[in-house]
C-alpha cells in the first residue's frame, strides 16, 4: 500500500513562525524562521513515517457557504503577522524545489484540499497521512487516513485514527462536526451552546448518537442545557456546516506522479541557499541518495583536477621551491594525530594537481608547506598541532618561530568574523554558504566511532575548492570591514595558541584526589540533612522525585511548569530558599556535585603523557569574540567561591621549574576592570574618564556620584551597590535584574540607575545610539572592526528583543576587551623567547605563567608592559600581577 502525507500548510507554518525566534533572517533582513521551522518538521516527518508520496496544501480564500453560516467565521483572527505572510511565497519556492506538490484551490481552504486529498486516498486505498495542527481536521481520520497532529514545539506529534479519536473525545470521527458544533470553537468564532463543554458534548453525542437526534430530544435533557440547547437550534446547524470539511473539491491529481524523493539537487541547494538555510540541506539530498552534487548549484563549473600519484615528493618540492598558494585538507574520518600511528590522509592541492599523503609521507611534507608556502586550510589550528601537538611527550616537528600566520588563510575563523552566531565552521557549512556547493555528507558515525572515510575523490574536490571559496571570504572579509581582525589578531593568535595548548598546566594529582574526597564526604552531609529534614530518602538528583518532595510533601509553592512537570532549576529553588532549609541545601549539593564530577574526578584523568593538563581553546565559538576553553574547560572554575578557590590550589608551577634552586611561582597578570574603562573610552564621559585617570577607588567614586555624598562618606554597602550598578551598566542590565541582586525594589533599582547616567551624560546617549545601531545596520562592532550581528534586537518577542538590546550594548566593551587581550597575548609570546618561564593559560581578561623565581621581577614589568600598552586609550590599562605556589595563592 502506498503511503502519502498531505500538509497542512497554514498550520504548520503558523506552529513553525511561533516555535522559531522570529530574529532568524537573511542577512538582507528576510525572515526564516517559519520556513526553517516547517522544514525541521517535514524532515521528522519524512522520518517517523517514511511517505513515498508528499502534498501540500495551503488555503485560497473562505467558502461563502461558510460566512453565509456565521457572518462572523474567524473574523476575530488577528491579521497574519508580515514577518509571517512573507514566508509563504518562500516555503512554497522550498517545496518546489524539493518536488513535492502544493495544491490551492481558490475560494476554500486547506482543510478542504485536505478532505478531498483523503476521500480520493480512501477511494484508492492508499494510506494517507495528514499532518495539521487543527483539531476539527480529526474527522478524516479512516481506515486508511491517519491524522497526525502537532502538540508542542516541531517535534511533538501524535498519530490519530478512528480509535484514537474515539479515547481522545469519547466520539468517532464522523460526530466531529456535531461535536466542534455543540462546544463551539473560539478560534474560528464557532460560538456553540452556552454552558456545553467537550465533556458534556461528547456525552451527549454518546447518548443520542448525532446533533440532529439531541436537537429532537431536547426537551428529554434536564436543567438549562436543554432549554440552551432548544434555543441555540440555529446557531447549533450553523456551526456544523462550517465545521464540516469538503470532500469532493475538483483537483485534478494523480497519485502515481506523487512521488518522493524525487527532485534535482542543483534546485534544492539553489532555493535554499538563497534564504541563506545550511542545516538542512544534506540530509535531504542524503533521501534520495545524493552524494550531493553540485553542477549547476554554483556559478562557475569546479575545477577538474589531476590526482599526482607518481613522484608525489617531487610536486610537493616544486610546489616548496615556488611559494605557491596550497590547498591543505586532512581527512577527518580518523582518529588521532596523523603523525603517529595514525591512518589519517593529508590532501595536498594547488594549480589543478592534488596529491594524497599518508603514513610516514605525511610530516616532512606538511612541515615543509607550513614553513614555506601559502596555506588554505580550514581549521589551521588543528593542522599546525600535527607537526606541534598538544602532548609534550610527542615530538615538535616545527616551532613557533617558524609558523608566519602571514602566509595562512584560515577559511574558519574568516567565516566566524563574518558570522560569528554559528556553531560550527566546517567545510560543508562554507562550501554552501560562500561557494554555493553542497558538498556530499556521510551517514554520521556511531558515540565513539571515527566517521566512515570520504574516498579519495571527495576528499580531492574539498580540497580544490578551498580555492575558491577562499577568494569570496577575502572579498566579503574587505567589503565587510573585517580583514583587520582577521590578518592582525585572529591569525596572528593561532601559533601562540598552539603553544599555550603544548605548554599545558602542572597538575598536583594527589592534591586532587585528597579534595575530591573531601567534597564526596561534603556531598554525603549535605544529602544526610535533606533526608532528615523531609523524613525519608530520595533522589536527590532526580528533578521529579524532588518536585515531589517539595511541592506535594513540603507544599512549596511552585513556581514555573513545563511539560514534564514542575521546575526544580536553580531559579526556583533560589526563590524558595526563604522558605524551608531544603531548597539551599539542594542548590549546595548541586554545586558541590558538579565540582566533584566536572573537575576533581576528570581533570585527572585528562591528564596527558607529559603528566600536564592540556586544554583546547576555542577561537570560533564564541559570539563576543573571547576565547573559550573545553576538555577540560579551565575557564568555568568558579572565580569567587571558596571551592573554585581549593580547586586551584590543585594548579602549580611546572616540577622541572621548581626544582631549580631558587624555585618557581604560579604568575597571573590580570587587567582591571578592562570592560569599565572601555565604556569610559567608547562613551567619551569626562566623568568616568577622570575617575580612571586619577587612579582611584572607582566604584567609591561612582558611589559618590549616584549617593551624592562624599567618597570619604562611602559605606561598604553602597560601595558594593555602586559596583553592580557599574558592571550591570556594562551588561546592558535594566532596573528589574538590578533589583533582583542586590534585593531592592524596582523603584529603588530605577532611581540609582537614573543617578548614575545623570553623573555620567554621555554614556546613556552612547548606550541607545548602540541599540539605534543595531536596529538599523543590523550589527555593532568594538573598536577594532569585530562585528557582532543582532538580529534579536528587531524581534517582536520582548525578552528576546530585550536580550538582543543587551548584547547591542555589551558588545563594544566585551568584544574589545576580548580583542585586547588576544592582541597582549601575541605581544606577549613573542617576548617570551628571552624568558625560561612559559605562558600556560588565558582566563578571559587574564594570562598565566609558570616563572622561575629569578624571573619574577622582569616577566612581571615585560607583561606589564605590553598588556597596558597594546593599544592607547585615554584612560589606562591598568594591569596587576600576582603570583605564588599554587594558581590559589597567585589570584
Amino acid at each position: 500500500m502506498r503511503r502519502i502525507a498531505v500538509i497542512d500548510g497554514n498550520s504548520l507554518m503558523h506552529r513553525a513562525f511561533h516555535a522559531v525566534p522570529d530574529y532568524m533572517m537573511t542577512p538582507e533582513g528576510v525572515h526564516t524562521n517559519a520556513v526553517f521551522g516547517f522544514v525541521s518538521m517535514l524532515l521528522k516527518l519524512v522520518d517517523d513515517f517514511k511517505p513515498d508520496g508528499i502534498i501540500c496544501a495551503f488555503d485560497a480564500g473562505i467558502p461563502a457557504f461558510r460566512m453565509e453560516a456565521i457572518e462572523v467565521y474567524k473574523a476575530q483572527r488577528p491579521p497574519t503577522d508580515p514577518a509571517l505572510k512573507e514566508q509563504f511565497p518562500l516555503i512554497e519556492n522550498i517545496l518546489v524545489a524539493m518536488g513535492i506538490q502544493v495544491i490551492r484551490i481558490e475560494g476554500y481552504e486547506g482543510d478542504d484540499v485536505l478532505g478531498t486529498l483523503s476521500a480520493l486516498g480512501d477511494e484508492r486505498g492508499i494510506e494517507t497521512y495528514i499532518v495539521s495542527g487543527d483539531r476539527d481536521i480529526f474527522q478524516l481520520a479512516s481506515e486508511t487516513t491517519k491524522v497526525v497532529a502537532t502538540r508542542v514545539g516541531l517535534s511533538d506529534v501524535k498519530v490519530y485514527g478512528p480509535d484514537e479519536v474515539v479515547e481522545r473525545y469519547g466520539i468517532g470521527p464522523d460526530l466531529v462536526p456535531d461535536f466542534i458544533a455543540l462546544k463551539g470553537d473560539s478560534s474560528d468564532n464557532i460560538p456553540g451552546v452556552p454552558g456545553v463543554g467537550e465533556k458534556t458534548a461528547a456525552k451527549l453525542l454518546a447518548q443520542y448518537g448525532s446533533v440532529q437526534s439531541i436537537i429532537d430530544h431536547c426537551g428529554e435533557i434536564k436543567g438549562k442545557t436543554g432549554t440552551n440547547i432548544a434555543e441555540s437550534v440555529d446557531i447549533i446547524n450553523a456551526g456544523r456546516k462550517v465545521a464540516t470539511i469538503v470532500r469532493d473539491l475538483d483537483i485534478d491529481i494523480d497519485f502515481d506522479q506523487v512521488v518522493f524523493p524525487s527532485f534535482d539537487p542543483a534546485e534544492v541547494v539553489r532555493a535554499f541557499k538563497e534564504l541563506h538555510i545550511t542545516s538542512h540541506v544534506p540530509k535531504i539530498l542524503a533521501m534520495q541518495g545524493d552524494s550531493g552534487s553540485a553542477e549547476g548549484a554554483s556559478d562557475s563549473e569546479e575545477e577538474v583536477v589531476e590526482i599526482v600519484t607518481d613522484d608525489v615528493p617531487a610536486f610537493i618540492d616544486e610546489l616548496v621551491e615556488s611559494g605557491a598558494e596550497v590547498a591543505v585538507l586532512v581527512d577527518e574520518s580518523e582518529e588521532g594525530g596523523m603523525l603517529f600511528g595514525s591512518s589519517k590522509k593529508l590532501v595536498v592541492c594547488s594549480g589543478g594537481r592534488a596529491c594524497i599523503l599518508s603514513n610516514d609521507d605525511i610530516a616532512p611534507a606538511l612541515t615543509d608547506l607550513v614553513r614555506k608556502t601559502r596555506l588554505l586550510t580550514v581549521d589551521s589550528k588543528a593542522l599546525i598541532q600535527e607537526l606541534m601537538p598538544a602532548d609534550s611527550s610527542e615530538p615538535a616537528l616545527i616551532g613557533f618561530y617558524e609558523i608566519d600566520p602571514a602566509r595562512i588563510f584560515d577559511l574558519g575563523i574568516a567565516g566566524y568574523l563574518l558570522d560569528s552566531s554559528r556553531s560550527s565552521y566546517g567545510i560543508e557549512y562554507l562550501a554552501f554558504e560562500f561557494a554555493g556547493v553542497q558538498l556530499s555528507v556521510s551517514e554520521k558515525p556511531k558515540r565513539g566511532q571515527a566517521a566512515p572515510s570520504l574516498g579519495d575523490e571527495e576528499l580531492v574536490r574539498r580540497t580544490a575548492i578551498l580555492f575558491k571559496i577562499a577568494d569570496i571570504l577575502r572579498q566579503r572579509l574587505e567589503e565587510d570591514g573585517s580583514m583587520s581582525c582577521f590578518v592582525d589578531i585572529e591569525m596572528p593568535l593561532v601559533p601562540v595558541l598552539v603553544s599555550l595548548e603544548r605548554a599545558g598546566l602542572e597538575l598536583d594529582i594527589p592534591r586532587v584526589r585528597e579534595l575530591s574526597e573531601q567534597i564526596g564526604a561534603d556531598i554525603e552531609g549535605v544529602q544526610a540533612q535533606v533526608y532528615e529534614l523531609v523524613g525519608e530518602e530520595f533522589n536527590i538528583g532526580s528533578p521529579k522525585q524532588l518536585a515531589h518532595i517539595l511541592f506535594e510533601k513540603l507544599s512549596l509553592p511552585a513556581r514555573k511548569k513545563s511539560r514534564t512537570g514542575y521546575s526544580t532549576d536553580a531559579s526556583v529553588l533560589s526563590d524558595l530558599e526563604s522558605l524551608h532549609p531544603v531548597p539551599g541545601l539542594v542548590l549546595e549539593y548541586r554545586e558541590l556535585s558538579k565540582i566533584k564530577s566536572t573537575y576533581l574526578d576528570a581533570l585527572p584523568e585528562l591528564v596527558k603523557g607529559d603528566g600536564r593538563l592540556h586544554t583546547s581553546f576555542n577561537q570560533t565559538i564564541t559570539a563576543t569574540g573571547r576565547l573559550s576553553s573545553s576538555n577540560p574547560n579551565l575557564q568555568n572554575i568558579p572565580v569567587r567561591t571558596e571551592l573554585g578557590r581549593q580547586i586551584r590550589t590543585a594548579f602549580r608551577p611546572y616540577a622541572e621549574m621548581l626544582a631549580r634552586d631558587d624555585g618557581a611561582v604560579f604568575l597571573s597578570a590580570d587587567y582591571s576592570q578592562i570592560e569599565l574603562r572601555l565604556l569610559a573610552e567608547l562613551s567619551g564621559d569626562e566623568g568616568l574618564i577622570d575617575a580612571f585617570r586619577h587612579g582611584s577607588d572607582f566604584h567609591r567614586s561612582t558611589a559618590a556620584g549616584i549617593f551624592g555624598i562624599s567618597p570619604e562618606d562611602i559605606t561598604p554597602e553602597l560601595r558594593s551597590r555602586a559596583k553592580a550598578v557599574n558592571f550591570g551598566i556594562v551588561y546592558g542590565q535594566q532596573a528589574f535584574g538590578l533589583a533582583r541582586s542586590l534585593g531592592i525594589s524596582m523603584r529603588e533599582a530605577q532611581e540609582m540607575i537614573d543617578r548614575y547616567f545623570a553623573a555620567y551624560p554621555k554614556v546613556k546617549p552612547f548606550l541607545d545610539g548602540l541599540v539605534k545601531q543595531a536596529k538599523t545596520v543590523g550589527y555593532v562592532e568594538t573598536m577594532f572592526g569585530r562585528k557582532r550581528h543582532v538580529p534579536e534586537a528587531l524581534s517582536k518577542n520582548q525578552m528576546q528583543r530585550q536580550a538582543g538590546e543587551r548584547i547591542a550594548m555589551n558588545h563594544p566593551m566585551q568584544g574589545s576587551a576580548a580583542d585586547i587581550i588576544k592582541l597582549a597575548m601575541i605581544n606577549v609570546a613573542r617576548r617570551l623567547d628571552d624568558f625560561e618561564a612559559v605562558m600556560m593559560l588565558q582566563v578571559h581578561d587574564e594570562l598565566d605563567f609558570s616563572c622561575p623565581v629569578n624571573e619574577v621581577e622582569r616577566l612581571s614589568e615585560m607583561v606589564i608592559d605590553e598588556m597596558s600598552h597594546v593599544v592607547e586609550l585615554s584612560v589606562p590599562l591598568d594591569v596587576s600581577v600576582s603570583y605564588g605556589a599554587t594558581w590559589a595563592e597567585a589570584k
